[in-house]
């Protein structure tokens, strides 16, 4: 066989491979693409209302820890005023 014509078979076997590839990894990331566009249907009721519940359950959570943080506040600053009532000197 003549070796320019071997040669061009290898670069031809080359070319045809990696074009095969090529497509291949096309086509699945077109299907991968295709399967994350599909997850964002429009949410259902029942998410919404779950969502919804969700909201209202953070929403409470944060209330009721900013009130133990002012109650915590006070508490330091009672103890704050009673520790410098205590350091002054009696005077009798």
């Amino acid at each position: 066989m003549i070796p320019e014509v071997q040669v061009f078979a290898q670069v031809a076997a080359i070319v045809v491979g990696l074009l095969g590839a090529v497509c291949g990894i096309s086509v699945a990331t077109y299907r991968s693409v295709k399967r994350t566009d599909n997850r964002h249907l429009p949410q259902s009721t029942e998410v919404s209302q779950r969502l919804e519940q969700l909201q209202q359950s953070v929403d409470a959570i944060a209330i009721e820890v900013e009130r133990v943080a002012e109650a915590q506040r006070f508490t330091a600053r009672l103890e704050a005023e009673r520790e410098s009532r205590q350091a002054l000197p009696s005077q009798s």
